[in-house]
Formats: C-alpha cells, sequence, structure tokens
C-alpha cells in the first residue's frame, strides 16, 4: 500500500496539546467522580448526625411535656405557618405515643401510617424519596421520628462540586492558549532554521550556527552540518574528477587537432578522406569545447564566494564589447540597450562568465545576418538583464531541460556541448536571481535573469 508523504506530517502544537490536554481532561473526571463519591459519604454522615441529633433532643422535649401531662396526645404547642427558610419543607418529623401520633410537622402530613424501623431508612413517599431516623424509647412507649428529603443532600453535592470544577472550565481553555503560545515561541529557532535553510542556494553547504537555540534543536543543525560536509566533500571529488579528466583530456585532443590541421594542408588528398578528415576535425572542435565548458564549469564551482559590490552595467557593456568580433563574423547586429546604472551585490567574475555564455549562445543560435539585444533595466523588485536573438528558440518542451548539464535539444551534438545555460542556471541560483525563458515573435528566444532587490 502507497502512503503519500503529506500523510505522515503531523503538528507538533496539536500533538503536544493532545498529550496535555486529555490526561488533564480525564483526570478532572476521574477526581470528579471520586469526589463525588467521599463527598456524598461525608454529607451523608452529616446529615445523619443531624438526624439523629434532632430526634434526640425532639425526645427529651415531648417526654418532658409528657411527664407534665397525663393526657396522651396532648399538643405541644401550634406551629407557625411563617416559612423562615426554603429548606424547611424538606424536613419533617413525627412523634408517637403508644402508637398513637402525638405531634408532626407540617412537612409529615404525607407520611400517613408509615411506621419507619428503629434507626436509619430510606423509604419513598409519593415520589419523594426521604431519609428516616427513628428513635424509639420503649419504656415509656415514645417513638420519635425525624425525616430529610434526600435531594437536599443531592442538591449540595452538585453545589459543592460545581464550586470546586466549574472554574476548570475556564481553567482548561487557559492551559490550551498557554500551552499554544508556549509551543510556539519554542518552536521559533526550528521555523527559523527552517527559514535559513531555505534560502540557502543549492551550492551554499557553510555550516549554520547554532546560536541560542535549544539543545534538541543544536544537535538538529549538528546533524545538518555533519550533512553538509559529506555532501560538500562528495562534490568536490566530483568536481576534481571532472576537472582532472578535462585536463587529461585537453593535451590528446589538441595534439590530434594538429594531426588533423597537417593532414589537410596536403595537397595529394581525394575528397572522400579530405571530407573525413573535415568531419574528425569538427568532432575534435566540439569536443575540445565540451572539455573548455568542463573546466569553466569546474572552476567556477570550485572558486570561492567572493561576493563584491560592482557595476552591473559597465560589465554588461563590456562583455558586449568582447562578443563584437563574434558577431561582427556572423554579420550579426549586436544591440546595447542599458537604461540604469546598477550596482549589484555578487561575484563579479561568475556574472561575466553568465553573460559571455548567454552571448555566445545567442550567436551560435542566430544566422548570419541575425540580431541580438542585450538589455539591462529597473525593475520594481530589482534588476531586470535580458538577451533577446532572432533564433529559432526553444519549443516549450524544451524550456525546463535545457538548464540540465550536458542536455541538448540537437541529440546529434552538431552545436553546443550542452553547458553554456546550466552554467548560467547555477550562477543565476548562487546570486538568488530568477530566470525565465520566453519566445519572441516571429522567431526567436529571450532570456530574462530577474536579479531581486535584498
Amino acid at each position: 500500500m502507497k502512503t503519500t508523504a503529506s500523510s505522515s506530517l503531523y503538528s507538533l502544537r496539536f500533538r503536544i496539546l493532545k498529550l496535555v490536554i486529555v490526561p488533564v481532561a480525564v483526570a478532572s473526571l476521574i477526581v470528579a467522580a471520586i469526589s463525588f463519591v467521599f463527598t456524598y459519604h461525608e454529607i451523608g454522615e452529616v446529615y445523619d448526625a443531624e438526624l439523629a441529633q434532632a430526634a434526640k433532643v425532639l425526645y427529651q422535649l415531648t417526654a418532658h411535656e409528657m411527664d407534665e401531662s397525663d393526657e396522651v396526645g396532648i399538643e405541644l404547642g401550634e406551629t407557625p405557618d411563617t416559612v423562615f427558610h426554603h429548606y424547611e419543607k424538606n424536613i419533617a418529623f413525627t412523634v408517637w405515643k403508644n402508637g398513637r401520633p402525638v405531634t408532626m410537622s407540617e412537612g409529615a402530613n404525607g407520611f400517613g401510617n408509615i411506621r419507619p424501623p428503629a434507626g436509619y431508612s430510606n423509604q419513598k413517599v409519593g415520589n419523594v424519596r426521604w431519609r428516616f431516623f427513628t428513635f424509639v424509647d420503649e419504656a415509656d412507649g415514645i417513638v420519635v421520628v425525624a425525616a430529610e428529603k434526600l435531594d437536599i443532600r443531592t442538591e449540595l453535592i452538585l453545589q459543592i462540586l460545581g464550586s470546586m470544577f466549574v472554574p476548570s472550565v475556564f481553567f482548561l481553555p487557559s492551559i490550551f492558549v498557554l500551552i499554544w503560545f508556549g509551543t510556539t515561541r519554542s518552536l521559533k529557532p526550528l521555523v527559523h532554521l527552517s527559514h535559513a535553510v531555505d534560502r540557502r542556494d543549492a551550492g551554499d553547504l557553510t555550516p549554520i550556527h547554532p546560536d541560542q537555540v535549544p539543545q534538541e534543536i543544536a544537535s538538529l543543525i549538528r546533524a545538518l552540518n555533519r550533512l553538509f560536509g559529506r555532501v560538500d566533500q562528495t562534490l568536490r571529488q566530483e568536481r576534481a574528477f571532472t576537472d582532472n579528466a578535462a585536463h587529461e583530456l585537453r593535451t590528446p585532443l589538441a595534439a590530434m587537432k594538429t594531426q588533423v590541421q597537417v593532414l589537410l594542408r596536403q595537397r595529394d588528398m581525394n575528397e572522400e578522406s579530405r571530407e573525413g578528415l573535415e568531419n574528425l576535425l569538427a568532432s575534435v572542435n566540439r569536443s575540445t569545447r565540451l572539455v573548455e565548458g568542463l573546466l569553466s564549469f569546474a572552476r567556477l564551482q570550485n572558486q570561492d564566494r567572493n561576493v563584491n559590490t560592482f557595476d552591473l552595467a559597465a560589465l554588461v557593456a563590456r562583455a558586449a564589447e568582447e562578443m563584437r568580433p563574434v558577431t561582427d563574423a556572423k554579420r550579426q547586429m549586436l544591440v546595447l540597450d542599458i537604461k540604469t546604472a546598477s550596482m549589484l551585490d555578487g561575484n563579479s567574475e561568475a556574472i561575466a562568465v553568465l553573460l559571455r555564455n548567454l552571448l555566445e549562445n545567442a550567436s551560435k543560435f542566430t544566422p548570419d545576418g541575425g540580431t541580438l539585444t542585450l538589455s539591462l533595466r529597473g525593475a520594481d523588485n530589482g534588476i531586470l538583464l535580458a538577451v533577446e536573438d532572432t533564433g529559432p528558440g526553444i519549443p516549450d518542451a524544451y524550456k525546463e531541460s535545457v538548464f540540465e548539464r550536458f542536455y541538448r535539444i540537437d541529440k546529434s551534438g552538431s552545436q553546443g556541448s550542452g553547458l553554456g545555460l546550466a552554467m548560467v542556471k547555477w550562477i543565476a541560483d548562487m546570486h538568488g536571481a530568477e530566470i525565465t525563458l520566453k519566445d519572441v515573435a516571429p522567431t526567436g528566444l529571450r532570456v530574462e535573469i530577474l536579479f531581486k532587490s535584498a
């Protein structure tokens, strides 16, 4: 089963939030459940003690009144109608003497002939559950029943738990916000590292300096630096091999060219042999250009990235003058159009190579009598350098591939080494510039390089 790379990505912030918020929420629920059980038990103990105490006090008052009266069923007093607290309706009592009710509270009117057993008991009266405590004096035949609705216990427990856990409703979002800002702040060095790596061009393998970063990110930076070191070493070995190979090929190619030129000077040679030697000389020249291109590319990649401020307009004008003998030989018109005096921070030697390759490539593919235009002007977001020709242009299907090393649209290899535009692209990337290929009507190609403002 194939899995895309994006499916394995996850947010570190949300993972931390989940690892903190979920356990806190579960722990809060567990604490709430345990608190409910223990609170219910303790409140039940307190209320049961109050019921027993109320029954005993009521028994003492009742027994005292009955001792002063010989009549059974004496009224102990009128119960006032005024309600002093809404909880009064949740409490009731009755007093029995020798099986006959002596007195009862207003709340006990619905009890009827209920005679709870001695001690504590729960009974349902109508739709209401009551907690009873029955005190029995068998000697005097007195029974005192104190009762209380169980609902008030649950109500009190919920009020207590509410006062404890309602603040957590605001507490959990506060934790969420604090963790979010905390992780954002903690991940800033990682974001800065990502931006620093993203801003680098392909050839910048200098170590990253781990300044003021957490240890965990410092270890990542050290690993990246080790990787950069290995890649840099590999690239240096590859460039050294290319450079050495080009040098080794240079001498035999020069000797071969000399020998072919000597043979071509002979007068007693038939046309078929002369044509074969001329084709061989053309192949040697192409191979020589390829070797020279490899050497130039190797030197360009191996040189230090010296950055200096230079006048790009002056460099463009000098490149045009150096190119005029080539264009004059092909009767090509080279138009120089400089509309801005532009100072650029970069490697002036590399930019000179870029200009030379652009102009040579344009002249090579422009027919005799064609026109080349080298222009430089200011743009909204930088400096725009352009080379335009009246050659055949490049089909859209090949406009990305032509920047690859050794890529040629003409597979026969009759023109070019396939390194010119590759070097141009490499130098543009080194300077953080954007390169664009555009068609020109009716025929031709326009290469634009935008050097962005800092």
